[in-house]
């Protein structure tokens, strides 16, 4: 916020703009490092199968993430010639040679939200396939995250509603580490070009503030709120809500409460087998 300011950012001492640059530079680096550690998490508990090992190491994500993420991001405080604020452009203006410059700020910067998004995206791909293989089997597989073998019938064959609902789930955990591919991957490609064209800049500037924004949805595309859903278009097209015999049938009804309700990803429930 303060750096739509242009008057409050150009009385600013070269040491407290180097120190606006970091914050901004070492909290991207963070949620990238946050976003990664989703992406390990998920890798551990649906491809790896190490539920032990998720859970020894899952309270120490937010540490590391953000000691490493500033801490990488600290020379901002000292590379560089000099750090001055471009009021026309609204921007930090690094002066150094060009070739230096640009190196220094993909090793402390660029480099790893880079390799993040590379991370996510193949771990978005390989969750989704795994967890596919779910719905589309019939009868024998491995018991999946989320008790998702409850939802089979009596004759081993999941109903229209139950494989609705398995590829929700599915979308929904696949979802989450693509976010930040979405969001920064205009961020990165920007700073790649050394004359980025006119709408990349705009869209740099506008996907990342769209984090909060994306993460809402795919947090309301969980199942259990699907009768919600339903209930506020209905209320919406000012039409009566009548419930679907699928949501009031006995063959939801015994499905666990981390299907029926919001639920973290870090946190699935505890048995002994996941989807292998």
């Amino acid at each position: 916020m303060f750096i739509f300011n242009n008057t409050y950012m150009s009385n600013l001492t070269e040491i407290h703009l180097r120190a606006f640059l970091w914050l901004m530079a070492g909290s991207t680096v963070t949620f990238i490092f946050l976003s990664v550690c989703m992406g390990i998490q998920l890798v551990l508990m649906v491809l790896a199968n190490q539920r032990l090992m998720a859970e020894r190491v899952q309270p120490w994500y937010e540490v590391v993430s953000f000691l490493t993420g500033f801490l990488i991001t600290h020379p901002y405080m000292y590379l560089f010639k000099s750090v001055r604020w471009v009021p026309t452009a609204q921007m930090f203006y690094l002066e150094d040679d060009i070739s230096v410059s640009k190196r220094n700020v993909w090793l402390i910067h660029w480099t790893w939200v880079f390799v993040g998004i590379v991370f996510l995206f193949c771990v978005a791909i390989a969750v989704y396939l795994q967890m596919a293989r779910v719905w589309r089997a019939k009868a024998e597989f491995q018991r999946p995250p989320e008790h998702l073998d409850k939802l089979r019938s009596r004759d081993g064959r999941y109903t229209d509603a139950e494989r609705r609902h398995i590829r929700s789930v599915t979308t929904r955990v696949t979802l989450y580490p693509m976010i930040p591919v979405i969001t920064q991957t205009m961020v990165v490609t920007c700073n790649l070009l050394p004359r980025p064209p006119f709408w990349l800049f705009v869209m740099a500037n506008i996907m990342p503030t769209l984090q909060g924004t994306f993460n809402f949805l795919v947090y309301i595309m969980n199942p259990a709120l699907d009768v919600f859903r339903k209930a506020l278009v209905d209320l919406f097209l000012c039409r009566s809500y009548v419930p679907d015999k699928i949501e009031l049938s006995d063959s939801m009804q015994h499905l666990p409460s981390t299907l029926r309700g919001p639920g973290s990803l870090y946190s699935l429930p505890k048995d002994d087998h996941v989807l292998a």
